[in-house]
C-alpha cells in the first residue's frame, strides 16, 4: 500500500509524536475496528512498549507515515505514548547512537 493511502494524504502527524518515544497498545479498541495497517502498529508495541522507530521498522514504513498512524492511534485510544525526557549533551547522543546501532542491526 502506498504511503499516501496509510497516511490519507496527510503530511504531519495530528498530535506531535517523537522517535524515541515509547508507544504501547491500551487494548481498549477492537482488533476489527483498526485498519490493517493501524492492526500492524498496534500488535508491534502490544507485548512492550516499543518506540516510534522500531514500530517503522517493524511496519517498514516511513518514519513520517509510522507517526502519522501512531497519532490516529492514540486518537482512537488504541495505543498511549510516553515521551522520554528531553535530553542534552553527551546523554542524548548517547541515544542517538543506540537508535542507530538498532537501525543497522534491523
Amino acid at each position: 500500500m502506498r504511503p499516501y493511502a496509510v497516511t490519507g494524504g496527510r503530511t504531519a502527524p495530528s498530535v506531535p509524536v517523537d522517535l524515541m518515544a515509547l508507544v504501547r497498545s491500551t487494548g481498549r479498541v477492537p482488533d476489527h475496528h483498526l485498519e490493517p495497517e493501524q492492526l500492524h502498529a498496534v500488535h508491534a508495541c502490544a507485548a512492550e512498549p516499543r518506540t516510534v522507530a522500531e514500530i517503522a521498522a517493524a511496519l517498514r514504513r516511513p518514519v513520517q507515515v509510522t507517526k502519522i498512524l501512531i497519532s490516529d492511534l492514540i486518537g482512537l485510544g488504541a495505543v498511549r505514548m510516553r515521551t522520554p525526557a528531553v535530553a542534552d549533551g553527551p546523554t542524548r547522543e548517547r541515544l542517538l547512537e543506540k537508535l542507530l546501532d538498532g537501525l543497522e542491526n534491523l
